[in-house]
C-alpha cells in the first residue's frame, strides 16, 4: 500500500540496513525473525553490537579521541532508535517525517 507511512516505513529499515549492514534478506533473518527484531533485541542489551563496527572502530588515544568516539556512538544510538521507530509494524506508531 503506497502511503507517506509506507515511506517512513522503508526509510526506516533503510537506516537499519545502512548503519548495521545488514539486509532483510540476509539468511539469518528467515521466518518470523527480522532486521528490525534483531535490532529490538540489541536494544534491550548492547546497541553498539549491531551496529557497523567500521563506524564505532576509530583510534581513542587521546581524551578527544575518546570524547569524539562517544559522542559518535551516541548519535549512531540516535539514528538506530529513528530506524526503529520508522519501521514499527503499526502505521499509527510510526513517527512522521516532520519530526
Amino acid at each position: 500500500n503506497v502511503s507517506a507511512k509506507a515511506d517512513v516505513y522503508s526509510y526506516g529499515i533503510l537506516l537499519l540496513e545502512m548503519f548495521t549492514r545488514r539486509k532483510p534478506t540476509d539468511e539469518q533473518f528467515d521466518g518470523d525473525f527480522s532486521l528490525r527484531q534483531w535490532v529490538a533485541e540489541a536494544f534491550r542489551v548492547a546497541i553498539s553490537d549491531v551496529i557497523n563496527s567500521h563506524l564505532l572502530n576509530q583510534s581513542n588515544n587521546t581524551a578527544t579521541e575518546r570524547s569524539d568516539a562517544t559522542a559518535r556512538k551516541e548519535l549512531l544510538v540516535m539514528i538506530m532508535e529513528i530506524g526503529f521507530s520508522c519501521s514499527r509494524e503499526s502505521t499509527n506508531e510510526r513517527m512522521e517525517m516532520k519530526q
